[in-house]
């Protein structure tokens, strides 16, 4: 086993360059020290697991370093999208403003017309009655989701019909 050549403080002095090639080949901006601590631990587990018979170390380090590099830029990429996903659901402001316009009813027939019957659900329950998704969901007796699904193919729908009626957001609704 590699490990009782070299000690490990030794061995990171020794491959610090390459935890460091890797940042710069992959444009890796690195001010919290995460991903070198990544490839720090990455070193120590190729050092761990290194059998001589199958190869060069540096190979092995190299490609166990790059490994670790790639699962966590993976991570943090899923974790930017679901922020994203996560905001676009929070910035619902252009759409709903409570009390700021009065009923029109020839705009509710308007929306009821391109709606489907369970995106008129979401409407009526979150823009009319001002329940939670959670209240519409019980009261249907379906996931919280699925009503978000609703909500998400009804909001361009109603968007269209405010474009096309030239309502816009009013001035007194917050906006994010």
């Amino acid at each position: 086993m590699h490990n009782q050549e070299v000690s490990f403080e030794q061995l990171l002095h020794d491959f610090e360059p390459i935890i460091f090639h890797l940042l710069h080949k992959y444009g890796i901006r690195d001010e919290d020290k995460e991903f070198y601590q990544e490839g720090s631990i990455a070193l120590w587990h190729a050092w761990q697991t290194y059998d001589q018979e199958k190869g060069k170390f540096s190979t092995y380090a190299y490609f166990s370093i790059q490994k670790a590099f790639f699962t966590l830029l993976r991570k943090e990429t899923a974790i930017q999208k679901r922020k994203e996903k996560y905001q676009s659901y929070l910035d619902t402001s252009s759409l709903v403003c409570y009390n700021q316009l009065p009923f029109d009813p020839y705009l509710f027939a308007m929306i009821e017309q391109k709606l489907t019957q369970n995106q008129m659900k979401w409407f009526i329950g979150y823009i009319i009655n001002q329940q939670t998704i959670k209240q519409i969901a019980q009261k249907e007796n379906v996931t919280e989701n699925t009503v978000k699904n609703w909500a998400r193919l009804a909001k361009p729908k109603i968007q269209q019909i405010l474009t096309k009626w030239d309502i816009g957001v009013s001035p007194q609704c917050p906006t994010n």
